[in-house]
């Protein structure tokens, strides 16, 4: 006696299944990207750092046009330095990697190549903290106030 129960899945039945299974995993992964745009920290409508910045550029989109633009020239005019010092940096890491791998090898010098990038790093942090506090500065006290509530919004001390 046969078990009529258990006869193999007709190819029509086997079409059909694997329709139903393509179409579930395009669901998960159009569900996937989509979650991921509306509710990662790079989705629209994020309040964090982005297109506006999270530094005086983000907050100087809160002011109004006039001071607005006042920092933004301000942080214009030291771009071009800015770019000096980065590529100071770049510089001093290509000088590491360069020690890294001289014949003879040379503790000393890859010590003085490391040192160099501390250094060139320290000079850009300095030209920013100088550029920030130039530029606060010339803001009001309410400007300043609002700064500083911007920046806990936006960067919390922890």
């Amino acid at each position: 006696m046969t078990d009529a129960t258990s006869a193999p899945a007709s190819p029509c039945r086997k079409l059909r299944l694997a329709l139903m299974a393509s179409l579930a995993l395009n669901v998960l992964i159009i569900g996937l990207v989509a979650g991921t745009l509306c509710f990662s920290r790079l989705g629209p409508g994020h309040d964090g750092p982005g297109p506006r910045g999270s530094g005086l550029f983000g907050f100087a989109h809160t002011l109004p046009r006039e001071r607005s633009d006042m920092i933004r020239q301000k942080l214009a005019d030291s771009k071009p330095n800015m770019e000096t010092l980065r590529q100071g940096i770049r510089d001093a890491r290509l000088g590491v990697r360069t020690a890294l791998i001289a014949e003879p090898f040379d503790q000393a010098k890859v010590n003085d190549a490391l040192e160099s990038v501390v250094q060139a790093e320290a000079n850009e942090k300095r030209a920013k903290v100088a550029v920030f506090a130039d530029t606060v500065s010339q803001l009001t006290p309410e400007e300043r106030r609002q700064l500083h509530d911007w920046l806990e919004k936006k960067r919390p001390l922890r």
